[in-house]
């Protein structure tokens, strides 16, 4: 398996985590071998501490680094094991993933003061490729944006749950780096906080973790905006049907008052009855019409319904 020599540290990559060097590391800690035996079906981060040993402290533990938005089950898993002496992890695709540059993060490891400014590295290539992967996210979210404003319908709806359900899983893979930074220093003491790499890592990782939280209030204000939207929506749409029943009422009132089959009706035997009473229906409901209009209870109506046409007049 490749072992790769530093000036101050080693690190050691294996294929699976069945390989003996796991298991041979620390054979007397259940723990460790719980979590080898676990580690072939994870779905979930595991993270343990060994602390009873001033100095030969350890921390191993798996981490979800990747996981696609679009599958459960489409992720990819980092497990590691780390002491001041000596980093075994499982093996990374570098040549999967663009955003992280084996020949340049094994440069870089060249000067690494100790197994944990390795296993820095290796987590700030991985969250480097977070940010970059939420630089897409930002593009998709902006276009979402606008699509509020001039095209609000159940399409846009929708996007908005796709990407309030994206900004979650973004949240839960950076939840993972966080804990294991916090969890080296824990383990390892305050020292490790002098590092190089580990401060490097630490802002990248506070980085993603304000750019997450940034982007889960804009989604949250999406969603009250569409709330404000569709609540404005429906009143106006209870509002028209309310206006034009009331308008209607003459009609409706008129025509029932004329169209009952008593023997005796005077109106029966004018001369001009139709023409009266289409005059009287007519004069009602614009009368009608008027009331509300004064009270401005039409004014919103009458606005959409002239920005509508102004609308398609420009599109023709």
């Amino acid at each position: 398996m490749p072992r790769h020599q530093f000036a101050n540290a080693v690190w050691q990559e294996e294929n699976v985590m069945e390989a003996a060097d796991f298991r041979q590391l620390l054979t007397n800690n259940p723990k460790l071998q719980q979590w080898i035996d676990q580690s072939e079906n994870l779905s979930f981060n595991i993270l343990h501490a060994d602390t009873s040993q001033v100095g030969k402290e350890v921390l191993w533990g798996s981490l979800i680094y990747k996981q696609s938005r679009h599958a459960r089950d489409a992720q990819d898993v980092f497990h590691f094991y780390v002491s001041p002496d000596l980093l075994v992890t499982s093996t990374l695709d570098f040549e999967e993933d663009m955003d992280m540059p084996r020949h340049l993060m094994i440069q870089q490891m060249e000067h690494a003061e100790s197994p944990l400014e390795v296993m820095m590295i290796l987590l700030g290539g991985m969250v480097g490729s977070v940010l970059h992967k939420i630089d897409g996210f930002e593009e998709r979210l902006h276009h979402l944006l606008w699509n509020i404003k001039e095209h609000n319908n159940r399409q846009t709806l929708e996007k908005i749950e796709e990407v309030r359900h994206e900004i979650l899983l973004w949240k839960h893979l950076i939840m993972g780096f966080r804990e294991i930074s916090m969890a080296i220093e824990e383990t390892f003491g305050e020292v490790v906080r002098e590092g190089r790499e580990y401060k490097r890592t630490s802002k990248r990782i506070d980085r993603c973790v304000m750019l997450v939280e940034s982007y889960e209030d804009e989604i949250g204000n999406m969603v009250n905006m569409e709330d404000v939207v569709a609540n404005y929506r429906g009143n106006e749409i209870v509002k028209t049907l309310t206006v034009l029943t009331t308008l209607f009422t003459p009609v409706m009132a008129w025509g029932a008052l004329w169209g009952m089959n008593f023997r005796v009706m005077p109106e029966l035997d004018l001369r001009y009855g139709y023409a009266i009473s289409l005059a009287v229906i007519l004069s009602s409901t614009f009368m009608l019409y008027l009331y509300f209009r004064q009270k401005g209870w039409t004014g919103d109506i009458l606005r959409s319904i002239d920005s509508k046409t102004k609308r398609k007049q420009r599109q023709d």
